[in-house]
């Protein structure tokens, strides 16, 4: 099931959205110091282009520096 819905997804817009986040982290990196947004960027890129079977894990000790990321990445 996750193989079908991951294909459908593929088809209708996970290749497109895949290629925003590409192409937003690319941007990012050439900016010095966005680098850090934009290996996340790439990190999304991937759950964008296949996210079905994937899951989430929250980190514990990402410490106040992520919360500032998280804040500036919205």
């Amino acid at each position: 099931m996750r193989l079908i819905l991951n294909i459908i997804w593929l088809v209708l817009s996970g290749f497109w959205m895949a290629v925003g986040y590409v192409v937003a982290g690319i941007i990012c990196c050439v900016l010095i110091v966005t680098i850090p947004f934009g290996i996340a960027s790439f990190r999304i890129a991937g759950y964008a282009l296949w996210p079905f079977g994937r899951t989430t894990v929250e980190r514990r000790d990402a410490g106040a520096a992520s919360c500032v990321g998280n804040v500036v990445w919205l």
